[in-house]
């Protein structure tokens, strides 16, 4: 009886999870097929380009030529990484990125670690004011060595319902006495996340200027999802810990 009633719980908890897990997914994009669904509206430097080489198969970037940076994004309202982010909680952001060829003006190779991948959200507010513009966002890693291949960038999307912004996360649409930028002071952080316009894995840190130079950057299998509440994740361990006494 003992043994039928672990059993019956760790399989109620492996099923409550999986049922999670399959509800987690926000939007999932490996750039395969023929762009005909327009790719869940994300691009690269505002363009759908589709190239063999992926990881695997096809992946979205640019050919070499001279940009002043790098940036996938996402402002298609019907995809649903745009929204209410205070209904969901907190969220990882993944995306692949490879670095092709990265070299400056005179044709000499450059360091993508100097150009880190920034996670930027987006709410533009009234589509008229430009000046009503803000984000929040977080400094990543450096891109890739062309040598590294394709290397997995993940971010972590903390509280979206807390008022302050989390550490390590800037904001943007206003500026503190140094010039650097800030959130407006009429806007904290959930009020961001509960109107996000775009969603962009970017080279432009806010606050810095860019010159060109010749890019040839790939991404690929681009997957945002709501973390696990820490319920279900202690459901998980009841789970296990039952099957191991069970097998004991």
């Amino acid at each position: 009886m003992k043994s039928r009633l672990v059993r019956t719980v760790a399989s109620l908890a492996a099923a409550a999870l999986a049922g999670t897990a399959s509800a987690q997914v926000i939007d999932s994009q490996d750039f395969e097929g023929d762009g005909k669904d327009g790719y869940g509206g994300w691009t690269v430097n505002g363009n759908q380009m589709i190239f063999g080489g992926g990881n695997p198969g096809q992946y979205m970037g640019i050919p070499y030529l001279d940009f002043w940076g790098v940036t996938l994004e996402n402002e298609n309202s019907k995809n649903p990484v745009n929204g209410d982010y205070t209904k969901l909680g907190p969220t990882k952001f993944s995306v692949d990125i490879r670095v092709f060829a990265l070299d400056n003006f005179g044709g000499d190779p450059l360091n993508p670690d100097w150009f880190p991948i920034v996670l930027q959200l987006h709410d533009f507010g009234d589509p008229d004011n430009w000046d009503d513009n803000v984000s929040v966002w977080f400094l990543g890693k450096g891109l890739p060595q062309v040598e590294d291949g394709w290397v997995r960038y993940e971010f972590l999307l903390p509280d979206p319902t807390q008022d302050a912004l989390p550490p390590g996360w800037g904001g943007t649409g206003a500026e503190n006495e140094w010039g650097d930028p800030i959130l407006p002071p009429d806007r904290t952080w959930s009020s961001v996340l509960s109107s996000v316009d775009a969603v962009s894995f970017t080279t432009f840190v806010p606050g810095y200027f860019y010159g060109f130079n010749f890019w040839e950057v790939g991404f690929d299998n681009v997957l945002v999802e709501v973390v696990p509440a820490p319920g279900t994740l202690a459901l998980l361990g009841a789970a296990g810990l039952l099957s191991s006494r069970r097998r004991r």
